[in-house]
């Protein structure tokens, strides 16, 4: 079984530990006591001076402090101790942690929302994000560890929230595990905003604790990270909604029906963004089922491998697209939706998002791809639409015809592209010129009042034209 990982996108500060190898693996724990990890309590007061850095013994007193106190907060105990690593950035860089494999499907997804286009690729720019942004990780690889991310292995910052939000991640694995079977985007979105969220929620918790009451390990005036780096902010935004809106979303579970009903949601995770986004449709409203009637000609196939692959931008994905791109002002996201929240993900345009579904067809070398998204009413549709088409021409578009358009050769996002607005439902197409965009996906045009024949009888028979 493939070892999971996740990991967190937050800056380490805190004190430097020397690099050291990871124990003998993780050791249970039989004391049933919360609050208390193999000889610590979570109110202990540790003698550390963390100017002249940790030594082995002070880090595994600061982890296994850490760890109670996550069990005095939580209400459950950690079944084992969870060992701690340090790698260099370059490791890390070159390790399969770092990178992914990304297709010509996933490069058609991220260019429906016009955030990767031709003069980049996916793999570079989520290479480029993570190599230089992820600060540490959890991994089930051999029962569990935390591993440390560092610019400088023999001078390693260390936060505690990091460290907190990683220890989170071990005890959820422990007890309700860390992989779900997902089948889209936005449903590995929405599960992250659950297994994420609680992470940096207790994260959250611990500092307020840190601040009030607790002796905790001072927080450095500068953080790591390897410095200020170039990234696809439109990429970031994306995935980094579980950190942000899943802290709001576990507080207000947590504050309807407890922890328990934070442990029940491990059996039914929100299943799109939008719930994450907006706690009241948890966990009635995911989101309608989008089915795109297949309208291309022979020369266009979908993509998929053994069956045809279908995506879901999402809420989410979609306010990132349009937040990325100007149309929703820049501002909008630095007024945090809740308490625990770090942005606002939530807007007019894109918060009557009912369900969208993406569909990529291949022609020899060429793509094109096919995407539907449904909202609670025509209103909603209409006002997406809207902004789909400013979207475009933000991205050098030019109007072909009322709802056709045409972005030049020598753009990131070349190519043709078709809107259409039909009730609650719209409709977009990409092609490479104007002329594919019905090969791909053919217009259903409205019925002639010259087809429509009444027949004896209180029936009527239609007669429906597909061009």
């Amino acid at each position: 079984m493939t070892a999971l990982v996740v990991g967190v996108l937050v800056l380490l500060a805190g004190c430097t530990v020397p690099a050291a190898d990871v124990d003998d693996g993780p050791q249970p724990l039989d004391d049933d006591e919360l609050g208390y990890v193999d000889g610590y309590w979570y109110n202990d007061s540790l003698d550390i001076d963390t100017s002249d850095g940790l030594s082995e013994d002070e880090l595994d007193a600061v982890t296994k402090r850490a760890m109670a106190r996550i069990e005095h907060e939580r209400g459950l105990n950690f079944e084992r101790t969870v060992p701690v690593e340090v790698i260099s950035r370059e490791e890390f860089q070159q390790s399969d942690t770092a990178s992914g494999e990304y297709g010509a499907f996933d490069e058609q997804l991220w260019r429906s929302t016009f955030v990767v286009g031709d003069d980049s690729s996916v793999g570079e720019e989520f290479d480029a994000l993570y190599g230089a942004s992820v600060q540490g990780y959890y991994t089930s690889a051999d029962d569990g560890r935390v591993v440390l991310v560092a610019d400088d292995p023999d001078a390693v910052e260390v936060d505690r929230g990091t460290l907190v939000h990683e220890l989170t991640h071990a005890l959820q694995d422990q007890h309700f595990g860390i992989s779900r079977d997902t089948t889209t985007r936005d449903e590995r979105l929405g599960w992250l905003g659950l297994l994420e969220g609680e992470a940096n929620y207790m994260m959250d918790i611990y500092e307020e604790r840190c601040e009030a009451e607790w002796e905790c390990i001072d927080s450095a005036t500068s953080g790591g990270g390897g410095g200020q780096q170039s990234f696809n902010e439109g990429l970031f935004l994306t995935i980094f909604h579980p950190y942000s809106d899943g802290p709001q979303f576990v507080h207000e579970l947590r504050e309807r029906e407890g922890w328990e009903g934070v442990n029940d949601a491990y059996e039914e995770y929100p299943a799109s963004t939008a719930q994450v986004i907006d706690p009241d449709r948890y966990p009635d409203d995911p989101g309608e089922d989008v089915d795109i009637d297949d309208r291309s000609d022979g020369s266009w196939e979908r993509l998929g491998e053994d069956e045809p692959r279908v995506e879901t931008v999402g809420e989410a994905g979609l306010f990132a697209a349009l937040w990325y791109n100007g149309v929703i002002d820049q501002q909008h996201i630095a007024a945090a939706s809740g308490e625990y929240a770090r942005y606002n993900y939530a807007h007019p345009i894109t918060n009557g998002w009912n369900g969208d579904s993406l569909v990529v067809y291949e022609n020899d070398d060429e793509y094109a791809h096919v995407f539907e998204s449904e909202w609670s009413g025509a209103d909603d549709a209409e006002e997406f639409a809207a902004a789909y088409e400013e979207l475009l021409t933000a991205n050098a578009a030019e109007s072909v015809d009322e709802r056709t358009y045409q972005v030049s050769e020598d753009e990131p996002f070349a190519g043709a592209y078709r809107v259409v607005q039909d009730g609650a439902t719209v409709t977009v197409v990409h092609a490479p010129t104007v002329e594919e965009l019905g090969e791909v996906h053919a217009v259903e045009e409205p019925v002639p009042a010259s087809m429509s024949a009444t027949v004896p009888g209180d029936s009527a028979v239609t007669a429906t034209a597909v061009s």
